[in-house]
């Protein structure tokens, strides 16, 4: 993370926050949410923390909200995400809503965020699906306990080749961008199941290629088109899997990515990312990508993969990950 100079008056490294967590460094919130929502929160007084839980020796995050009536959002989002636990999801340890000074404490997420990573160098197309497999498997625990994330940006994961992979800000990140009446997702989706989903799925096209598909402002560059659709992975970066390319492009239409027909949700993502290492699960070509073949085509391609499975004596079942018509 990059620490951040703290404005003249404002002495506050040091200070002991309910008598227990040592504020030690403060953070810039541009390291924590992409886009203009870092700014808003420091515009608006809340300011990030690498603070130190004193009672028991270990690192903490603080967001120290600016005076004045926390808003219910951040409430119910600080207590929804509190019941969520999962190992791979940031845990909120602690809360203090009283005055002077009003906090929120979580753990601590060493490591490098997926934009930084990315920028670094992509990880190979086997690791890309690993970690976004992790990340869907983790926001489908949230949604199981009714607490979707509704930001999720590749700032708010984190890699650590030690530990893995963490996700940050749950529900809490939307709640407090929304609370500051800044352009773009609030504390509330029509669909959060399918944004969170899609979210995803952008984070694994943009390690996959290198490039950023939304239209959300990341360090990262945006990614080809061709007729104003976003390129396939596999038009981008030579060498991504069929299956991972699918995957990808499918849930970036918001279009399910484990079989035709079925439910956009975070837990089919990761389900689906799981069968790139199954090598008995083949894959038709994508008829939908912006540059696909002719329909004449591409019906003689998926013939001619037919009769070569029937002359192999293939018996495994097959998903076809053809976009839904």
């Amino acid at each position: 993370m990059t620490v951040v100079e703290i404005p003249p008056g404002t002495h506050m490294t040091g200070m002991r926050l309910g008598g227990r967590f040592r504020l030690d460094e403060r953070i810039s919130l541009d390291d924590q949410v992409s886009g203009p929502c870092g700014s808003s929160w420091e515009t608006h007084g809340l300011s990030l923390w690498k603070a130190t839980d004193q009672l028991l020796s270990r690192p903490v995050t603080i967001y120290l909200l600016p005076p004045g009536p926390v808003p219910r959002a951040v409430t119910d989002a600080v207590q929804s995400a509190a019941k969520v636990s999962d190992p791979r999801l940031a845990t909120i340890y602690d809360t203090d809503f009283g005055e002077p000074c009003q906090y929120i404490v979580a753990e601590w997420t060493p490591g490098t965020h997926l934009e930084d990573l990315v920028l670094s160098g992509l990880p190979s197309p086997a690791l890309a699906a690993a970690m976004i497999a992790d990340a869907a498997d983790a926001i489908a625990v949230a949604h199981r306990a009714g607490r979707p994330h509704l930001r999720l940006t590749p700032r708010s994961v984190r890699w650590h080749p030690g530990s893995g992979l963490k996700i940050t800000g749950l529900g809490l990140d939307a709640a407090l961008c929304g609370s500051t009446e800044m352009a773009g997702p609030g504390a509330t989706a029509e669909n959060p199941v399918a944004a969170d989903t899609t979210a995803l799925a952008r984070m694994l096209y943009a390690l996959l290629t290198g490039y950023w598909p939304g239209d959300e402002p990341t360090a990262l560059p945006p990614a080809p088109r061709h007729k104003g659709q976003v390129c396939t992975p596999r038009q981008v970066r030579a060498g991504v899997p069929a299956l991972l390319d699918a995957i990808a492009y499918r849930g970036l239409r918001g279009q399910a990515a484990d079989a035709p027909l079925r439910p956009q949700t975070p837990a089919g993502l990761a389900m689906a990312l799981r069968m790139v290492q199954r090598p008995s699960y083949q894959l038709e070509p994508l008829e939908s990508s912006p540059m696909a073949q002719p329909g004449g085509q591409q019906q003689a391609l998926r013939r001619q993969a037919r009769h070569a499975r029937a002359r192999a004596g293939f018996r495994h079942r097959t998903t076809l990950l053809r976009p839904a018509v």
